[in-house]
């Protein structure tokens, strides 16, 4: 593995989840030692203890008192009792006989002259007293002690004193702690080993993810994230990325639609404009030709502005809602406003535009106003495109079963069945109709912009002829 590889293996997610659940792990196993040992520690003293104990009492009987010219005690020990198995060294323990005034009335044959073993006379005092152990240091070395009241024949009392070297003791108590340490080192290292796979195993698939998000690009946004139905945190993440990669290939797609269209649109306008200025240039002209020439120029000119307007506003609603805010808007304002900048067009074919609102219509729709301008305007402008001249446009706003409508209706050709298909999923301009050259956004954009809204767009063709557009406003716009 490259330096770069361990490098990004240990700055990763499975390292630190690694790290995180063996130092969880190594904590609650240490502590699970630490109480354990203590326990393990205090039931081997008690042990040692109560063995040093039962050891001074079996030594109190072979005990010998001499009495002459000198008392004496002597310890008539049996071979047998010497090879007894304790939990200390018979040959390292020494004792002590002493008199209740602490005077050391004899000691075994192995006891240290120097070694003065702890007595406390106090002790002595007490009613409850039967025995008491002391810890003390000899030459360096700790050592365990033990007091037990013993008498003679004559039922004198005095005190035997045992002690014996705790090094076994502290040999079984380091050999448990290195054993104790060992295992506990070894579960932490293979709880990390197991914390490992079992970390790499739960990220197997962000590592998925991770690889498939690496091939897609611009060329292949239609490829998507598996969906691995663990009904986690992973599960959920991979959805909400195929539902990101669903948003990138409309916006996407919505751009190339746009860089398409605009390329396709906007050379039909400009080479008839070169041309015209081709001609015009190519002699003298008259006052009245430089300005027929002037007026086709005007409308190329004006034709290229809406084209430019109407292709950006596909382009955004293309992207989606998000790119919109909504308002309230009122209507009547918005279609008078829409006909006043279609007026110049209507009044060259002597075409009227008449307004009926019905009484007490609360007209305001909740809305993104450039949208809906381009709505009514996309319709209105078609609709005076193929009326015929000295014919009237009827713009009707009505109240049908508390629903807001808004109908345009012209006297135009209408448009057959067989060409509505056609018109519903393409630009919209009649299939079979060669009067003018439409620049509108089509009845697709004006039907998505509606469903923005709440909103749906009906057609209903008269007879004998003309052509009916209904927008429905639903409860839920108006509010």
């Amino acid at each position: 593995m490259s330096l770069t590889k361990l490098n990004s293996s240990f700055r990763g997610i499975r390292f630190r989840l690694t790290i995180i659940y063996s130092t969880l792990f190594g904590l609650f196993i240490c502590v699970f030692a630490y109480i354990l040992s203590n326990q393990y520690f205090d039931s081997g003293r008690e042990d040692f203890d109560s063995g040093l104990l039962n050891y001074a009492i079996d030594l109190s009987e072979y005990l010998h008192f001499t009495e002459g010219t000198e008392f004496k005690i002597h310890f008539n020990l049996p071979e047998s009792e010497v090879k007894k198995a304790f939990p200390f060294i018979l040959t390292n323990t020494f004792f002590n006989v002493r008199s209740y005034d602490g005077e050391i009335l004899s000691h075994g044959k192995l006891t240290p002259s120097d070694l003065d073993i702890p007595f406390n006379k106090e002790l002595l005092s007490f009613e409850d007293y039967t025995h008491n152990f002391i810890t003390f240091n000899f030459q360096g070395e700790d050592f365990r002690a033990v007091n037990v009241k013993i008498s003679d024949d004559t039922g004198s009392h005095m005190i035997l004193q045992v002690a014996t070297s705790l090094a076994s003791l502290s040999q079984r108590e380091r050999e448990h702690l290195t054993i104790t340490s060992s295992v506990v080192v070894i579960l932490i290292l293979f709880s990390s080993f197991i914390s490992y796979l079992v970390a790499g195993n739960a990220l197997a698939p962000i590592k998925v993810l991770t690889d498939t998000a690496n091939m897609i690009a611009a060329s292949n946004l239609s490829l998507r994230v598996p969906i691995t139905k663990t009904g986690d945190e992973i599960e959920e993440l991979s959805k909400t990325l195929n539902t990101l990669l669903d948003r990138l290939e409309t916006s996407f797609k919505a751009q190339e639609h746009f860089v398409s269209n605009t390329s396709h649109q906007i050379n039909t306008p400009l080479a008839i404009m070169k041309g015209e200025l081709a001609v015009l240039e190519s002699k003298e002209r008259t006052l009245q030709e430089h300005q027929r020439f002037h007026k086709s120029l005007r409308e190329e000119l004006e034709r290229l502005i809406d084209l430019v307007k109407n292709m950006l506003l596909v382009s955004r609603v293309e992207s989606g809602l998000d790119s919109f805010v909504f308002h309230p808007v009122r209507l009547d304002d918005l279609l008078l406003g829409t006909s006043s900048r279609l007026n110049l067009k209507a009044k060259e074919k002597r075409i009227l535009v008449r307004f009926n609102i019905e009484e007490d219509l609360d007209l305001e729709v909740k809305g993104e106003r450039q949208l809906l301008e381009a709505l009514f305007e996309n319709i209105l402008d078609n609709a005076i495109k193929y009326s015929p001249e000295d014919s009237t446009i009827q713009l009707n706003i009505k109240n049908v079963n508390s629903q807001i409508e808004v109908w345009i209706e012209d006297e135009g050709p209408g448009i057959d069945s067989e060409d509505l298909h056609q018109i519903m999923n393409k630009r919209f301009h009649r299939a079979r109709s060669h009067i003018g050259h439409g620049t509108g956004i089509g009845l697709p954009i004006a039907q998505k912009i509606a469903h923005f809204h709440n909103a749906e767009i009906d057609y209903q063709r008269k007879r004998p002829k003309g052509s009916l557009f209904i927008i429905r406003f639903k409860k839920e716009t108006l509010q």
